[in-house]
């Protein structure tokens, strides 16, 4: 079981493109010019601009998507304006529902860049990035043991470190002590009818997150 719940390895971006003709201004942002060309690229000022790695850390895989062993990219533009801060966050292609959430969750997070520049002076600049839901073995592994709960997408009960939870979309790989399943009468007569669908029993390493809504 541990192997089990080892890593889920999530790649998270493999590169960004400018395109290289002329430059646009975006309606959202009439004070600005955004330029597709630039002399010098924005630059993350975390995990010494490794954005690949700062997602590694910080994007979580939807249940949902692990339980369908959906795996593929979901495709996030953004503005670094000429202060460093990300504007106009869009997503330009789509995996599924839960994993654009995710993707632009994300993303969102990368607060501060250095920004672009444009012989010498800062400049706003549209970037677009690949954000990869990828699965283990090991995950793939987990995935078989949620996936019987997913009966026409009706999701089970989770309780976490001995709390139901409402609105658990992610599991946070990185903090799973333990899961175990209960299915059917016993399930319902422990946790009564929220049980219906199946129950995942969750004992984390750090305690239930705050977020969590609860019943």
């Amino acid at each position: 079981m541990k192997k089990l719940l080892s890593t889920i390895m999530l790649a998270a971006i493999s590169l960004w493109g400018f395109s290289q003709s002329g430059d646009v201004q975006n309606k959202e942002m009439p004070s600005e010019k955004i330029y597709e060309t630039v002399t010098k690229v924005p630059v993350f000022t975390k995990n010494g601009g490794n954005v690949q790695k700062y997602l590694a850390k910080n994007l979580q895989y939807p249940v949902d998507a692990l339980a369908k062993e959906l795996e593929g990219k979901v495709m996030v533009s953004f503005v670094v304006g000429s202060d460093g801060t990300l504007k106009n966050i869009n997503l330009e292609k789509s995996l599924s529902p839960s994993t654009d959430k995710e993707a632009l969750r994300a993303v969102a997070t990368m607060e501060k860049w250095k920004p672009a520049k444009l012989d010498g002076k800062e400049v706003a600049t549209k970037v677009t990035i690949p954000v990869h839901f990828y699965l283990s073995q090991e995950n793939k592994d987990l995935a078989q043991k949620i996936k019987p709960f997913y009966v026409d997408n009706k999701p089970p009960l989770f309780v976490v470190d001995k709390k139901k939870v409402m609105g658990l979309t992610t599991l946070e790989y990185y903090n799973i002590k333990s899961i175990r399943v209960i299915k059917g009468e016993k399930a319902i007569n422990i946790y009564g009818e929220d049980a219906k669908n199946g129950v995942l029993v969750v004992e984390t390493k750090r305690g239930t997150p705050r977020d969590y809504q609860r019943y």
